[in-house]
């Protein structure tokens, strides 16, 4: 049987081949990014049953990490769409036919607008820029939804809350469709997995994918892309060309630390096997020295009578929160300059969104 997550299938839709190459066994797609998302994701549940965001400051999520200020920052207009009700938070999602596939998910958020409205919106706390339009995650969870409840509304928003990527959309994106249009989704999502391809082909869904280092697609890309990277640099190209080759070299750095990331999880596999890759070893990857739990101000104070504590300005947002004048509020803070950076700006977005779609 195929079994796939919900979270695979816009890889699967891009690629079906990747399910037939054998994937690094155990591989782990744990990096910082989604490790910060697992505990955003963690603060927003237990804010949907009941807690205070701002008293989860400090607290340690499952998986280890410390909420922050900035974190409870971020995920604010995601919050006040949970805390509107009418809806479900972390619902796990599952649709399949017989034997032949399944498809497992877990929704972040599915929600009633209106009586014919239905939204799913998903929070993505990276910095990798995910989109709602052509969402085959979150249009899996839909069609679940729909299975389940033996409802079919008219109307469906998709919706993605990216607090921290810059979009020139802006943070909260929708991508709304008719109920026929989710009806020929599911036709199309249906027939890739009961008819998958043995095809594979190497693009943004190579990210993080078990099967990258035994991919050939992804190995000849890679290969490419050091050709790309090796070109002689030429100041005088023109606008155009400019434009081309920022893309490309963006591309083909992004292949080459995908590729360079899937065969250190490999080498690492291999060496805990007991097998010999030359010139390389494993060594404890430890992160910054850090007090024992149960260590705190007073019990250094107490034995070495030196003050060890630290006393910190609240953040802005915060203060605003406990009464501080907005006017006091904006006099009294800025924002750093950090120079300039270039960003890419899809012009189709941007059109759209500022004359709204072409009738």
């Amino acid at each position: 049987m195929l079994s796939l997550t919900a979270t695979e299938l816009p890889r699967f839709m891009a690629c079906n081949g990747f399910t037939r190459l054998g994937g690094i066994e155990p591989f782990n797609p744990s990096t910082e990014a989604t490790d910060e998302g697992n505990a955003a994701h963690w603060l927003c549940e237990q804010v949907y049953h009941g807690a205070n965001p701002d008293n989860l400051i400090g607290q340690k999520a499952p998986n280890g990490l410390f909420v922050t200020a900035e974190m409870v920052e971020n995920c604010r207009d995601y919050i006040k769409l949970i805390l509107m009700g009418n809806c479900m938070v972390e619902k796990d999602t599952y649709h399949h036919n017989g034997e032949v596939w399944e498809i497992r998910g877990r929704a972040d958020y599915i929600g009633q607008v209106d009586e014919h409205t239905i939204m799913i919106a998903d929070l993505k706390y990276g910095h990798r820029i995910v989109e709602p339009e052509m969402n085959w995650t979150l249009i899996s969870h839909a069609i679940s939804y729909r299975m389940f409840h033996g409802s079919k509304p008219w109307r469906y928003v998709f919706r993605i809350y990216q607090p921290r990527a810059f979009h020139p959309a802006g943070a909260v994106r929708d991508w709304v469709i008719t109920m026929q249009e989710l009806d020929e989704l599911e036709k199309q999502l249906y027939n890739a997995l009961n008819n998958p391809q043995a095809i594979v082909c190497s693009g943004s869904q190579c990210y993080k994918c078990k099967s990258l280092s035994q991919c050939p697609a992804a190995q000849i890309a890679c290969m490419n892309a050091v050709d790309v990277a090796n070109m002689a640099f030429d100041s005088e190209i023109s606008d155009d060309k400019l434009a081309w080759m920022l893309d490309n070299l963006k591309r083909a750095s992004e292949v080459i630390k995908q590729s360079y990331e899937a065969y250190q999880d490999l080498a690492l596999h291999r060496l805990k096997d007991g097998r010999t890759v030359k010139s390389y070893a494993i060594q404890p990857a430890l992160g910054n020295t850090t007090w024992n739990d149960d260590v705190t101000p007073e019990l250094l104070q107490e034995l070495c009578d030196i003050d060890c504590s630290v006393k910190k300005l609240i953040t802005p947002a915060q203060a605003k929160k406990k009464g501080v004048p907005e006017d006091l509020i904006k006099l009294w803070t800025h924002r750093p300059d950090n120079g300039s950076k270039l960003v890419h700006i899809d012009e189709n977005k941007l059109a759209t969104k500022l004359f709204g779609e072409k009738e």
